[in-house]
């Protein structure tokens, strides 16, 4: 039987809340990124939350909890898949500030509605983001994390039938000659930056249940 170890635990339950507070920041900006997609002009936040100060302090939890604590194997290998979460957190950002630009300078052309089109899609990235919040928030009591791949892959094919949707319109507005060339990169690199997010997020549950 496992010995009881209070400051392990803390430091566990440290390093949860601060992938919550990590996630939450990620959750906020994609939130205000929706809604520059709907390209609705009350909407003013041009800037996202930084982040920087949250992941530093995650990569800190993690690796003091390896340093200063004796934690068994999966406890270990946990630290470390929260580690990894925390650098896809901050690949999601940098990606989120890129697509946040790209909304900005394709608002009011042609290509505004090809960007509005793409809301449906984000809505699909922030419900998988939903469900894969829940991978960390587990009872200590239970070592084995949820299983919810299936729900995952559901989201996934959600968002990944939006942006082929959109990649058809990309390339309708191409062959008929809408907009400038600089327009037409911002929108396929504005794509692209939302599927690689969706795929960075996806990523998350299986960072965690290697150790399983």
């Amino acid at each position: 039987m496992e010995a009881h170890n209070p400051l392990l635990e803390a430091r566990l339950e440290s390093l949860r809340q601060a992938l919550d507070a990590l996630s939450g920041i990620v959750d906020e900006n994609l939130h205000s990124l929706l809604r520059q997609l709907t390209c609705d002009k009350t909407f003013d936040r041009t800037t996202l939350i930084p982040l920087d100060e949250q992941a530093r302090l995650t990569r800190e939890r993690c690796l003091l909890l390896v340093a200063r604590q004796q934690p068994l194997a999966n406890d270990l290998k946990y630290a470390m898949g929260a580690l990894r979460v925390g650098h896809d957190y901050e690949r999601v950002h940098e990606l989120s500030e890129a697509l946040n630009k790209r909304i900005t300078r394709l608002q009011g052309t042609p290509m505004q509605n090809v960007i509005q089109d793409m809301t449906g899609v984000m809505a699909d990235i922030l419900k998988l983001h939903e469900v894969v919040r829940r991978t960390w928030q587990r009872e200590r009591a239970d070592l084995a994390l949820p299983n919810l791949r299936p729900q995952v892959e559901g989201f996934s094919a959600a968002v990944n039938s939006g942006i082929s949707k959109i990649q058809t319109e990309t390339i309708e507005a191409i062959s008929k000659g809408y907009g400038s060339s600089e327009m037409l990169v911002d929108l396929v690199l504005a794509c692209r930056h939302l599927k690689r997010i969706a795929s960075l997020l996806e990523a998350v549950p299986d960072e965690l249940h290697s150790f399983d």
